[in-house]
């Protein structure tokens, strides 16, 4: 086996146990982390970086040895990115540690070499970035095996978004289940006392006929008695001379009517004794 077959190989073999470790990550901070991870046994590099742009989203991370930083604002966007996005052309050309960011600037580079790709995809756009030197080589024949990874990363990266989007709607749909089970709790309370209201009035309502049927029966009663004796009197008086109804008519006539009055008096009373009572029932049962 010539050197290239057993490079391929091994970089192929890498590459293998990469996406096994993919296949489990369900967050984006372990994405970064096996990326990081698996990266140096994939091609050579000094400095990676990768930028997804899904709309207005910035997602991106740059890999040096034992290191990651993420980004997520477009100003983390480097000129020569914004450019590749622009043109959407690969390019290579020489560039020193001076002219790399302040947070890599760190990087030593001996003739480094800056290598730009730009993948775009249906939803979201890929900017790819890669810097060597002659002490860590990137070669064109690694370009495949770079490509192979962006599409698997991209894959993974796009397949979590969709998962935390489905959670979060999940989690949406579950508050406004249970805002709608609280109002229908609330509606059902409502019905609720609204049905106690009704009973409670209609109670008031057969109390009252009741009440009113006692009375009236009560009061027929009490007040035929002097009643027909005063109607009585008056169908006698005719029969009486002067001398008869101011000694026997007139006082018997005082005395139903007193009767009389003291009965309507009674039945007032009793009435406003009764409106009273059932008054303080019905305010101790709303308590």
């Amino acid at each position: 086996m010539n050197l290239a077959a057993a490079k391929y190989r091994i970089a192929y073999e890498a590459f293998s146990k990469f996406s096994g470790s993919l296949s489990r990550v369900d967050n984006l901070e372990d994405l970064s982390t096996v990326v990081s991870r698996n990266l140096k046994y994939l091609f050579n590099f000094k400095i990676f970086r990768i930028i997804l742009l899904d709309k207005d989203t910035v997602t991106g991370y740059t890999f040096i040895k034992n290191e990651i930083w993420a980004h997520k604002n477009q100003e983390d966007i480097l000129d020569y990115e914004k450019k590749l996005l622009q043109d959407q052309i690969p390019f290579s050309y020489a560039i020193s540690s001076e002219e790399l960011p302040g947070y890599i600037n760190h990087v030593p580079l001996k003739n480094g070499q800056l290598w730009g790709w730009y993948l775009p995809y249906t939803n979201y756009k890929v900017c790819v970035s890669l810097i060597a030197d002659d002490q860590t080589q990137f070669s064109y024949s690694d370009v495949d095996i770079l490509h192979l990874l962006v599409d698997t990363l991209t894959s993974k990266y796009r397949q979590i978004c969709l998962n935390q989007e489905i959670i979060l709607k999940n989690k949406r749909l579950e508050e406004a289940v249970g805002q709608i089970a609280l109002k229908n709790k609330e509606i059902e309370q409502i019905n609720s006392n609204q049905q106690n209201v009704i009973e409670l009035r209609t109670r008031e309502l057969r109390f009252k006929n009741k009440k009113i049927l006692e009375l009236s029966r009560l009061n027929a009663h009490n007040l035929r008695e002097p009643l027909c004796r005063i109607l009585g009197l008056l169908e006698i008086a005719d029969y009486y001379d002067e001398q008869g109804l101011r000694n026997e008519i007139l006082p018997k006539l005082c005395e139903s009517s007193l009767e009389l009055d003291a009965i309507f008096k009674n039945v007032v009373a009793k009435s406003e004794q009764e409106i009273e009572y059932y008054g303080k029932t019905i305010g101790n049962n709303d308590e």
